[in-house]
């Protein structure tokens, strides 16, 4: 309880009434985007390193000289190693946009360029599977997971209290994957009953960044037009674990009973009210003449439509609602789509591979003998634990890899890694 008061008052002194404000999103933003503490506390143990490159090299620096783990030497070794490191992964990095570019210009849905009719299936079927498998690529490397079928099919037909129930129509892909990263514990505004109705702040479960890749089988306009020739790419931010299928095309708004029920029975409870105020004068009107009993038919009847046509219209008011409430969450948590959502993936991808090789540098470089991977990898986990405090699963065979590449590292024994002698590294 201390801790939610304390993020709601976090809040409230950065939040300024005239919107001038460094902060100034309003309480209606802060119930759709969220409010995620700095040290959130993670569900699962993941791959990723939630640290820039330049703070982590500063961090370990400043570890190196304070804690005497490095030399005068070591560290200008370091300092070169971090160089050779930075130059690799950005020639990585140039080779994946290089690629990408290559593969998407002609599945592009904001190109402005056409392509031969005579090409059209075949370069769209090449081109969409080898996106596919080159994002899925990038994705790893920027420490997203994979969600399976069934993790997005548990989400369709539930909402989280920010979201819209949905029903989803699978079949209308030809492709579809969904990545996510930073599973954690963020915070948003909610106002409950028991609580008087008054604005509070309540843990969700989120995504804090998700990657939706599609393609479709057919055309497909709803709202937007999608073409099945395109191959799509959206990126979101702060996306609770319950909300995932809203981002999916093809998605229709699904009412709950308790909002048919509200339609209706305003509705119903309306027509027997009237019922039971006219049937008091259908005896009277009976006994004065058969034209009257005859209008008081027609009249019953107009009556009986225009409830109908209040609960159709009733209906589609509940619906539109959803439909706004659906449209003001993705317009705040959309970070990007399409080559602009490629291009900062890519950028992570990098980032991430970096860090990695960073990082199990220096754990070797604190060590006067050869290591095992097992002991490395649990080292380069408590440097980050003890840096910005977050657990995390440190892949270190993808960060050897990138070292050895360098010549930086070498094996002398069965599952045994030091670093190479100055003289042998390329």
């Amino acid at each position: 309880m201390v801790r939610v008061s304390e993020s709601v008052d976090r809040i409230l002194t950065t939040w300024s009434i005239d919107g001038t404000g460094p902060l100034t999103r309003g309480i209606t933003e802060a119930s759709t985007s969220g409010w995620l503490d700095p040290d959130a506390a993670h569900w699962s143990i993941e791959a990723f390193l939630p640290i820039e490159t330049q703070t982590l090299v500063e961090y370990l620096v400043h570890r190196g000289t304070n804690r005497s783990e490095l030399d005068a030497n070591q560290m200008q070794r370091f300092e070169h190693a971090v160089t050779a490191i930075s130059e690799l992964v950005a020639t990585k990095t140039s080779q994946y946009q290089a690629q990408f570019s290559d593969a998407y210009h002609a599945v592009d849905p904001d190109s402005d360029c056409k392509t031969p009719i005579d090409l059209q299936c075949e370069t769209i079927a090449d081109k969409s599977e080898q996106l596919m498998s080159l994002c899925d690529d990038i994705l790893v490397d920027a420490g997203y997971k994979k969600l399976t079928q069934d993790d997005i099919e548990k989400c369709v037909g539930v909402a989280s209290h920010w979201g819209v129930p949905m029903t989803a129509n699978f079949g209308l892909f030809r492709q579809l994957a969904v990545y996510a990263r930073g599973d954690v514990i963020g915070r948003r505004c909610k106002r409950r009953i028991r609580n008087l109705y008054r604005m509070e702040m309540v843990d969700v479960a989120i995504y804090q960044r998700l990657v939706v890749l599609f393609q479709l089988s057919e055309d497909h306009e709803h709202g937007e037009m999608l073409s099945a020739g395109q191959f799509h790419l959206r990126i979101f931010k702060n996306i609770p674990k319950q909300d995932v299928d809203m981002l999916l095309p093809g998605t229709q708004v699904r009412l709950s009973k308790l909002d048919r029920v509200k339609v209706i029975a305003p509705s119903l409870g309306g027509w027997l009210l009237s019922l039971q105020k006219i049937s008091r004068f259908v005896l009277v009107t009976l006994a004065l003449a058969a034209y009257y009993s005859t209008a008081l038919v027609i009249g019953l009847v107009l009556a009986a439509i225009g409830y109908c046509v209040k609960s159709f219209f009733s209906y589609f008011q509940t619906k539109n609602r959803y439909l706004l409430d659906l449209t003001r969450n993705l317009y705040f948590q959309k970070l990007d789509t399409n080559a602009g959502a490629a291009f900062q993936i890519i950028q992570q991808a990098g980032r991430q591979s970096t860090d990695e090789a960073v990082l199990a540098f220096y754990a070797l470089a604190t060590e006067s003998e050869p290591i095992s991977r097992r002991r490395l990898r649990r080292k380069c986990e408590r440097l980050i634990r003890e840096a910005i405090d977050v657990e995390i699963d440190f892949r270190v065979d993808r960060a050897l890899n990138r070292l050895l590449e360098l010549g930086l590292v070498r094996m002398p024994a069965d599952d045994k890694v030091q670093l190479a002698d100055p003289g042998e590294a390329s």
